[in-house]
């Protein structure tokens, strides 16, 4: 199927006559999409996993286009043009082989339909310059703002009277337990993973400290230490030692590292990770952009598995005692479906003790 290169203000025209027909796939990072965005568009959600296995060929569209309602309007005929875009490059031959936009395009011109392939020329940088009223452009998120650890009484919402345990070896909480030393040592605390940018380390605390400095906003990439702080965790367990990870609040950033850490160990779906944390810490909210670094880490470790190894991995959950309570009412947390990417696996095994 041919592929022609369009300008923004060919765009813009599509935009106005034909948007209900129109799919433009936005194939920058999810970060930048997320910041700012062609209203309507689709972010591509094509993983290094993803990317490499490819080897240039053409990869399942369901990565390509994430969005259930708009693959499905893709392959019933419901699209008659699907524009791609990357930051800023000028031309469609000026695209290097194995980005991402590239590969969309390749794996969308072997799809049974009718629809034209468009590559729009200069990428959102240009579209976005010429034409920002059709743009979206998100509100910086507010850093949350935790009291003063001296000053949180045990009990509050922030405290939860302690720590929680989510795995022999792993607890959650703030930086209020982090410098509670009779908290730790009932506990047999041996190490901290501090996910702040301030340094909440004191004297005659645990030996083991870590420290990943990130901020709680919108435009913070978290995802980028998950291997970092999941390598940090799986060290202290190996030494037989127990882990506290904490933010200030114990809101957004450690229940983040905490759902990562399980996803890649325990080889769960966001969405169960989650409700398997809020289960024992009722205060979570990670912020909305961390939300979208999970579930694109959720296609990372999903895809870099082989089926059989997620349904028979019920002996590596045994080991680590981690169970989710049938009786717990499930999160209602909206995901959006604007990057959220359907993957069809083998069922995931009960977790048992």
């Amino acid at each position: 199927m041919k592929v022609s290169s369009i300008d923004s203000r060919h765009l813009k025209k599509i935009l106005r006559k034909e948007s209900g027909k129109c799919l433009i796939l936005d194939c920058r990072p999810y970060l930048s999409f997320a910041s700012s965005s062609v209203r309507g568009s689709v972010n591509v959600n094509l993983n290094s996993v993803v990317v490499r296995r490819s080897r240039g060929a053409p990869v399942p569209l369901r990565f390509v286009v994430p969005d259930e309602q708009a693959l499905f309007r893709l392959r019933e005929g419901g699209v008659s043009v699907v524009v791609a875009l990357d930051e800023g490059t000028p031309h469609l031959h000026k695209l290097k082989k194995d980005s991402v936009a590239r590969l969309a395009i390749h794996s969308l011109a072997h799809l049974a339909s009718c629809a034209n392939i468009c590559f729009l020329k200069g990428g959102y940088e240009s579209f976005h310059g010429h034409y920002p009223e059709l743009c979206t452009e998100a509100k910086p998120a507010q850093e949350r703002s935790a009291p003063d650890p001296a000053e949180v009484q045990p009990g509050t919402d922030y405290t939860q009277d302690g720590p929680v345990e989510l795995l022999p070896f792993l607890y959650l909480g703030s930086a209020h337990h982090a410098l509670r030393h009779d908290c730790l040592s009932e506990l047999r605390i041996t190490a901290l993973l501090n996910v702040s940018r301030r340094d909440w380390q004191c004297a005659g605390g645990p030996q083991r400290y870590k420290r990943i400095a990130v901020e709680d906003s919108h435009t913070a990439d978290i995802g980028s230490h998950f291997q970092e702080a999941i390598d940090f965790i799986d060290e202290v367990k190996r030494e037989g030692g127990k882990v506290l990870v904490h933010c200030e609040a114990g809101i957004s950033r450690s229940p983040t590292i905490c759902m990562a850490y399980l996803m890649k160990t325990q080889r769960l779906r966001l969405e169960e990770a989650f409700d398997a944390v809020r289960q024992r810490r009722a205060v979570i909210s990670p912020n909305f952009s961390f939300m979208g670094q999970l579930l694109q880490f959720e296609n990372e470790v999903l895809a870099s598995a082989p089926d059989s190894n997620i349904e028979n991995h019920d002996d590596e959950r045994k080991s680590d005692e981690f169970t989710i309570d049938k009786s717990f009412e499930s999160s209602v947390f909206s995901f959006p479906t604007s990057f959220l990417a359907p993957i069809k696996l083998g069922p995931i095994a009960s977790l048992t003790t």
